[in-house]
C-alpha cells in the first residue's frame, strides 16, 4: 500500500532558493538567496501523486537538531561556519536545497513538534499535547485518566521520563490512527534505523539511549553529568555501530539533542558556538561513516529541528510553578479557589486541576466537580472561575504578587457546548471573552507566529480547558529556572529548521525537488485554513519526494 499525501489548495508560505524561480510561482525579490514566497492561488506541482521526484534517491537521512533556531542555522550556513551542512546542501551557495520557513507546534517544545515532525500531523491529531499533558480520557490506561511527565517536570515524574525511552512510552500515547513516517516506509518496503529519538513506532531498529546515560544527560550534575557533545557522541556511537552491523537502513533518522540542552543551560546566544564547534563536526562524522559504506551516494536529506529558543531570566521570580514541594506559587491560587491541585508524584486522578507546564504555554486542565473526569467541564461553573482568578493574579497580584504582570494570554474554551476540539478564546476579565484573531488583530505588538492556527491545530481532549501564555517578552515561563526557554507563540522560539537537500542531483532534479515542496507544503497549508507552513509538513514533502 502507498501512502497518499493530504492534496489541498495553494497558500502563502515561503522557500528559499538559489536557482531559478519556482514555475507558478512569485518573487518577493530578485536578488540571490532572496525567499520565495508563496501567494494564494494554485502552485504548480511535478507529476501526480506516485511519481517519483528524484529518479536514483533510494534512502532518506534525516538530522534532526533539537532547539535549533532557524535564524542561526541559516546565518552560520551563509557565513561559511558548516562546511559538513555545506557537504549537503551544495556549499554555503545552498545548491542542492530547498528550504521551508517552518513553525512550530503550540506548545513549542519537543515531544509535541517531534511527534509533528514523524507524522506529519498536528498534535490535535497525534495526540501530544506537550513535554507534560494530562490525558483525561485513560487513553492508554485502561481509561483512567494520567497525567504524563515526559521531561519529569513538576511532579518529579521520574518513571515516565524514564518509561520514554525504556518502554516507549511517548510512542504509545501517540494516536494509533495517526501513521509514522516509520509505519508508512515499512509499508512501502523500506527498512528504517531510529537512533535516539523517542518517536520510533514502526521502525525495523530502534536504538534508544541507555537509562543511565539520558539521566546523566538530563539530571546529572558535575561528575555524575554527561556533556551535551558527548551524549551526542554516544548517539553516532551507537548508530555506526548498527550500520557496521551490516544494516544498511532505507531510512535513517539521527537525532542530536545537544544542542538544545547546551541552549537551555547558556541561553540561545551560544548556538551559533555550539552549531560550529560540536553539531557541524558531529554532522561530518555521520557523513563519512556513510559515505566509507557506500549510503550517501543518491541520498535525500531531510534536515530538521522541532523549534527555536529565547532567553529568559534564570530566577525564582520569573519561573513559574506550582511549586512543589517547598514554594507554592499558582497553588495558592487553586487553594483559593478550593480545588486540590495535581502537585505531588501519583495524584492523579484524585484532584480536581492539573497542570502541563511547557515552557512558554501551560495547560490547566479542569474536572466537571459533579462528574468526572471524561465529563467536559462546565464553562460557567468549574472554567470561567479558574480563568477570572488566574486574570485578576496577572492584573493586581490577588492570589500570587510575584505573578503580577506575568501572563500574556489567558484562552479558554467551552468543551461543554462545543466538544474537545471547541474554540479557544481570549478571557478578558469579569466573564468576558473575545475571539483569538480580533484580539491579535488589535494587539499586532503581541508579535506571535501564526497563533491563532497553531492554537487551533493542537486542539484536543488532551489540552487544557484553559491555555496560558507567558509573558516571554519579560522573561517568564513556566518550569524551573533557566536561561533558555521555548514553548511559546514568538517567532524564536516558534522558527524551526526544515530543509531538503539531494546532495547528488543534476539542476533538473533539484528544481523538481523544489517545485514539489513548494506545492505539497502550500496545498495543506490552504487546506488547514490559511497556516502558515509547519515541521508538520516534513512527512508529507517527503514522501511526496521519494514518490509515495
Amino acid at each position: 500500500m502507498r501512502y497518499l499525501p493530504q492534496r489541498d489548495r495553494a497558500r502563502g508560505a515561503s522557500l528559499r532558493h538559489k536557482d531559478a524561480p519556482i514555475a507558478g510561482l512569485s518573487l518577493a525579490g530578485e536578488r540571490l538567496g532572496e525567499p520565495v514566497r508563496f501567494r494564494r492561488g494554485r502552485a504548480r506541482r511535478c507529476g501526480s501523486v506516485g511519481d517519483i521526484v528524484i529518479e536514483k534517491s533510494q534512502r532518506l537521512i534525516v538530522i534532526d537538531v533539537d532547539g535549533l533556531r532557524r535564524d542561526v542555522f541559516r546565518t552560520s550556513l551563509a557565513a561559511g561556519d558548516l562546511p559538513n551542512v555545506a557537504r549537503i546542501v551544495g556549499g554555503r551557495e545552498e545548491r542542492s536545497a530547498c528550504h521551508v520557513d517552518a513553525l512550530s507546534t503550540a506548545p513549542s517544545i519537543t515531544f509535541a513538534a517531534q511527534a509533528s515532525i514523524f507524522t506529519g500531523q498536528h498534535p490535535g491529531r497525534h495526540g501530544i499535547a506537550g513535554n507534560e499533558s494530562f490525558d483525561r480520557l485513560g487513553r492508554i490506561s485502561s481509561g483512567h485518566p494520567r497525567h504524563f511527565g515526559f521531561d519529569v517536570g513538576y511532579t518529579l515524574a521520574v518513571d515516565d521520563a524514564v518509561r520514554v525511552f525504556s518502554a516507549g512510552l511517548a510512542s504509545q500515547l501517540l494516536s494509533s490512527e495517526t501513521p509514522t513516517l516509520y509505519e508508512i516506509a515499512s509499508a512501502n518496503d523500506m527498512t528504517s534505523a531510529v537512533a535516539y529519538n523517542m518517536y520510533a513506532r514502526g521502525a525495523d531498529a530502534w536504538l534508544p539511549p541507555d537509562i543511565v546515560e539520558i539521566a546523566r544527560f538530563t539530571k546529572g550534575k558535575r561528575v555524575l553529568g554527561l556533556e551535551a557533545g558527548q551524549y551526542d557522541s554516544g548517539m553516532l556511537d551507537r548508530l555506526i555501530a548498527h550500520l557496521d552491523a551490516g544494516n544498511r537502513p532505507d531510512l535513517l533518522t539521527a537525532y542530536f539533542m545537544g544542542l538544545d540542552h547546551h541552549s537551555h543551560a547558556h541561553g540561545p546566544a551560544s548556538q551559533p558556538a555550539y552549531l560550529r564547534d560540536v553539531v557541524d563536526p558531529q554532522i561530518g562524522r555521520l557523513l563519512d561513516a556513510l559515505e566509507m559504506r557506500g549510503m550517501l551516494a543518491g541520498a535525500l536529506f531531510a534536515l530538521v529541528s522541532d523549534h527555536g529558543q529565547i532567553e529568559v531570566v534564570p530566577d525564582d521570580h520569573h519561573s513559574i510553578r506550582l511549586g512543589f514541594p517547598f514554594d507554592r506559587e499558582l497553588g495558592h491560587l487553586f487553594a483559593a479557589l478550593g480545588l486540590d491541585v495535581h502537585d505531588l508524584p501519583g495524584e492523579d486522578p484524585a484532584c480536581d486541576a492539573v497542570m502541563g507546564l511547557n515552557g512558554g504555554l501551560a495547560h490547566v486542565y479542569l474536572q466537571h466537580r459533579a462528574a468526572r473526569w471524561a465529563n467536559p467541564p462546565r464553562y460557567a461553573d468549574d472554567v470561567l472561575p479558574v480563568a477570572e482568578a488566574f486574570h485578576q493574579m496577572n492584573k493586581s497580584g490577588k492570589y500570587e504578587e510575584s505573578l503580577r504582570g506575568s501572563l500574556d494570554l489567558i484562552l479558554v474554551r467551552d468543551a461543554e457546548r462545543e466538544g474537545w476540539q471547541g474554540e479557544y478564546r481570549i478571557y478578558l476579565g469579569g466573564g468576558q471573552t473575545q475571539p483569538f484573531g480580533d484580539y491579535l488583530a488589535a494587539h499586532p505588538e503581541l508579535g506571535y507566529a501564526d497563533p491563532a492556527n497553531r492554537i487551533r491545530l493542537a486542539a484536543s481532549a488532551l489540552t487544557g480547558d484553559l491555555i496560558l501564555a507567558a509573558n516571554g517578552r519579560a522573561g517568564y515561563y513556566f518550569g524551573a529556572p533557566t536561561t533558555g526557554v521555548h514553548g511559546g507563540l514568538l517567532p524564536a522560539e516558534s522558527e524551526a529548521v526544515l530543509t531538503f537537500a539531494y546532495p547528488g542531483g543534476s539542476s533538473q532534479e533539484i528544481a523538481r525537488l523544489r517545485e514539489t515542496v513548494a506545492g505539497i507544503v502550500a496545498d495543506r497549508c490552504a487546506a488547514e485554513g490559511n497556516r502558515e507552513p509547519s515541521v508538520a509538513d516534513m512527512v508529507p514533502a517527503a514522501l511526496a519526494l521519494l514518490g509515495m
